[in-house]
């Protein structure tokens, strides 16, 4: 399977979201000082009910700080996609019984099967994540339906892990694509 592609911010975002879903304590580790205020005020609140007011006013700074850092988290996505020129590149994936090529004018990455610990679907990206916690993702936006099947395939044929789809539970919807194309070939 091969397509074409530019990658797009929503894309990049989406992909950032689900791998801070997959990998919360990450997530929680960018989030240590509203967690750790608020893990103080709650204690104050519980210890100290006399406390009243002020122990609740630390709550609230919590929730303030949490937002704050999710809002600063947001930024530096959106300045990352912004700055980096592999955004701006038109990319073609090749995807084969060898992994996955990524090629653009800023880029040449290829990534092994065998490298993939991790592959899954969410929100219009297909992310393959390695070992060390680093991804590659596949917009889904730019493929045709054909195309789609082909990478899915491919996916369920050479990968050696089990893949899994946002919307579904893994084993039904490759189970799913299975007897689409199995219906697709009784036609």
């Amino acid at each position: 399977m091969t397509a074409q592609f530019h990658w797009r911010e929503a894309d990049y975002v989406s992909a950032q979201k689900v791998w801070l879903r997959r990998h919360p304590w990450a997530h929680l580790r960018g989030y240590w000082f509203p967690v750790a205020v608020a893990v103080l005020s709650i204690a104050v609140v519980v210890l100290k009910p006399e406390v009243g007011i002020k122990g609740l006013v630390g709550i609230a700074l919590a929730l303030v700080l949490f937002g704050f850092s999710a809002f600063m988290t947001r930024w530096r996505w959106h300045r990352h996609f912004k700055r980096t020129p592999l955004w701006r590149d038109e990319v073609t994936a090749r995807v084969d019984q060898h992994g996955v090529n990524l090629r653009s004018q800023s880029i040449n990455l290829h990534r092994s099967w065998g490298e993939c610990s991790q592959i899954y679907e969410a929100e219009g990206v297909i992310i393959l994540e390695t070992a060390n916690q680093s991804f590659v993702f596949l917009p889904k936006r730019d493929m045709s339906y054909a195309q789609l099947v082909d990478l899915k395939t491919a996916i369920k044929t050479y990968a050696r892990v089990r893949p899994e789809l946002a919307s579904e539970t893994p084993q039904q919807s490759w189970q799913n694509l299975s007897i689409s194309e199995n219906a697709d070939a009784k036609r």
